[in-house]
């Protein structure tokens, strides 16, 4: 059992930060470093995980997690809508999409399409990030019962990913009003410095965030006056994915 334990802490801790070294993954998943090391290569033997392109000696999840991930929605009727809708909005506005799906105080990557814009912003299918420091993860707070979203938000210290990143629960739960009111949220330099992204939650039928899409690009792309536009765009888009409320 506690093999099987170290194994998925490190998958956690890969997937948090790869590409991730044997060391950083040893610290966070508080093993010994030859521990790590072991379940480093178990782990890439059965297809999980894969050696990075660069920086050598570091690996990244491999999209078996993401499968595994991706059967956890309601049906696979949702990930076929998402895919349509993602294709629509890329050519819409040549930016990458997003399909994220909520992980308590994260939101993982599943899926994405690629816009046509020559330069685009790059995220690797599986990554999990903060709910506080993406678009996506603002959605999904905005959408939750609002006991739910204070024990998220209040429950832990907020990391700071950029000077940007909203680290203070109060601010965040007032930004989460106006994610509410409009529909969608817009991060700029939260998680990356050169990367702005505008999000919106996917529902069940009962009103819960299951999901969330995103329109992500380069901060110099995405002025002002294109945030309301694309955030209709992205929140027209999430509701045409989202199930019917039940009476």
């Amino acid at each position: 059992m506690r093999s099987v334990a170290a194994a998925l802490a490190v998958l956690e801790a890969v997937s948090e930060h790869q590409p991730a070294g044997a060391t950083e993954v040893a610290r966070a998943a508080d093993l010994p470093k030859t521990t790590a090391h072991r379940m480093l290569h178990a782990l890439a033997d059965l297809g999980w995980i894969r050696p990075a392109d660069d920086p050598p000696g570091h690996w990244v999840i491999t999209s078996k997690a993401s499968s595994i991930g991706a059967r956890l929605l309601p049906g696979h009727e949702l990930r076929a809508v998402a895919l349509t809708v993602m294709r629509r909005l890329a050519a819409r506005t040549g930016e990458t999409i997003h399909f994220s799906v909520p992980d308590h105080r994260y939101v993982v990557l599943i899926d994405k399409v690629e816009g046509g814009n020559p330069v685009r912003t790059t995220a690797t299918i599986g990554s999990r990030v903060p709910t506080h420091a993406t678009s996506a993860g603002h959605a999904v707070l905005a959408a939750m019962p609002e006991d739910d979203c204070r024990a998220l938000v209040f429950g832990a210290p907020l990391e700071a990913l950029t000077e940007d990143t909203v680290t203070d629960p109060v601010r965040l739960m007032t930004a989460l009003e106006t994610v509410r009111a409009q529909g969608y949220a817009v991060s700029v330099r939260s998680r990356h410095v050169d990367v702005a992204a505008v999000g919106a939650a996917i529902l069940d039928g009962d009103g819960a965030p299951i999901a969330a899409l995103s329109i992500s690009m380069p901060v110099q792309r995405f002025p002002e006056h294109l945030w309301a536009e694309y955030g209709e765009l992205v929140r027209q888009g999430a509701g045409d994915c989202s199930a019917p409320r039940r009476r």
